[in-house]
């Protein structure tokens, strides 16, 4: 191998550790989205400006969760990867509704008046009169 083949190769190696920076960065800090950084790095960093937005979005401060089952998220609805859990339990079954307040005579055949005309109207069929007339009912 000839002194130009060699120096040829070193250029080359360091123009690819520079060209890679963004990717580097983001492996060594565990960025949560260092994927995502490596691929638009790899394919579209040559254009110059998506280079330097993964610089940016791999020196940004990682979000990290103060919960230890928790998975450590970018920072401002970027972590297209990883985002922090919120465990939620699923009940069967619909939730008591809670307690209507007391209507008024008035204001329940006034309620009643409506739901007649709806009826009447075709607005809603016999079914959907017969619950909502009971919900009013109750609610006396």
């Amino acid at each position: 191998m000839s002194d130009s083949d060699s120096n040829f190769l070193i250029i080359l190696l360091v123009a690819a550790v520079i060209f890679l920076i963004p990717s580097i960065i983001a492996f060594l800090r565990r960025h949560p989205n260092r994927w995502v950084i490596f691929l638009l790095n790899t394919f579209l960093g040559a254009t110059g400006i998506i280079w330097f937005g993964c610089l940016i979005w791999a020196c940004k401060a990682i979000h990290i969760t103060a919960s230890p089952r928790g998975t450590n998220g970018g920072e401002s609805g970027l972590n297209v990867t990883a985002n922090d859990v919120m465990r939620v339990r699923l009940e069967h079954g619909v939730p008591n509704p809670p307690p209507s307040p007391q209507i008024s005579t008035e204001e329940m055949l006034s309620r009643l008046e409506r739901l007649k005309k709806l009826r009447d109207d075709g607005a809603i069929d016999a079914e959907q009169f017969q619950r909502m007339r009971d919900a009013i009912v109750r609610a006396d």
